[in-house]
């Protein structure tokens, strides 16, 4: 059978390559009742963050879309699959919502959520796609999903600054002065903060690093991040380089705005995914 997965925009499928068995569900991004936006459609996440930067008083939320939007997604992909796989992250919840679907479609329709998100969560989707293809059953592919989830993790850096690249002054004295922040490890298993005695946060941050890939696993590192035009995204870059010749081909992608919302608006997560 031919399954169609529909997955919440904050996997990041968007902004990576993916078939066209994989489409993503925008979300409804929210400043207040009478200004939305749709998740990647009006608003990507690079306008978001700047939105949180330039914004102090913004208080955005983000929500599932209406139901009869999702209602109009499944019809269209049921006029060519047959059936559909909506897969939700926990940080946008469509328990209710699917209830409701279920009444509607029944065996033609499947749900799977998870506390993943960012390019974890597009990683497992592509996973649980090739599974289906293969012919196996969804429990095979939630499966394999969960698998993909169980080998892979990220450190998320929240800076309490941050320097745009573009306009660098006396590099080296301000980038020193600004080397602070709160550091996370988020896997399948925990998330916590980390503490050390280390003043600089990237040393921090890529030595941690290091000590959760440090035996010969072959691994998909990557890079989230809020700005593209960070000096801590460069300075990151360039420390890995210096590390591993295998960091030169390190995904970069745009981190997810329910990121944003939880760890600030200056946010970088690197973390990696084991190969199979």
């Amino acid at each position: 059978m031919k399954t169609k997965i529909l997955v919440t925009s904050d996997s990041l499928i968007d902004y990576i390559s993916h078939p066209y068995s994989i489409s993503s569900i925008p979300a409804l991004i929210k400043f207040i009742d009478v200004e939305t936006y749709f998740d990647y459609i009006d608003m990507s996440s690079e306008k978001f963050f700047n939105r949180l930067r330039y914004d102090s008083k913004s208080v955005p939320s983000i929500e599932p879309i209406d139901i009869e939007y999702l209602q109009n997604d499944i019809n269209i992909a049921l006029e060519s699959y047959d059936n559909v796989l909506l897969v939700t992250s926990y940080e946008l919840n469509y328990s209710e919502i699917f209830t409701k679907l279920k009444e509607s479609y029944g065996d033609s329709l499947n749900f799977y959520m998870t506390k993943a998100t960012g390019f974890i969560l597009a990683n497992m989707v592509l996973e649980g796609d090739k599974a289906l293809k293969a012919g196996e059953s969804f429990e095979q592919a939630f499966a394999a999903m969960n698998e993909a989830y169980e080998n892979s993790a990220m450190l998320v850096l929240n800076p309490k600054d941050d320097i745009d690249i573009s306009n660098v002054i006396n590099e080296e004295k301000r980038v020193e002065e600004k080397l602070k922040g709160k550091l996370y490890l988020v896997s399948s298993r925990k998330e916590i903060e980390i503490r050390d005695r280390d003043r600089d946060i990237i040393v921090s941050l890529i030595k941690h690093y290091l000590d959760v890939i440090n035996d010969d696993t072959s691994v998909t590192p990557f890079i989230l991040y809020s700005s593209k035009y960070s000096y801590y995204l460069k300075l990151i870059e360039e420390k890995l380089l210096i590390i591993h010749k295998r960091f030169r081909s390190i995904k970069k992608i745009p981190a997810s705005i329910n990121m944003g919302m939880k760890y600030g608006s200056n946010l970088i997560a690197i973390g990696y995914i084991k190969n199979n």
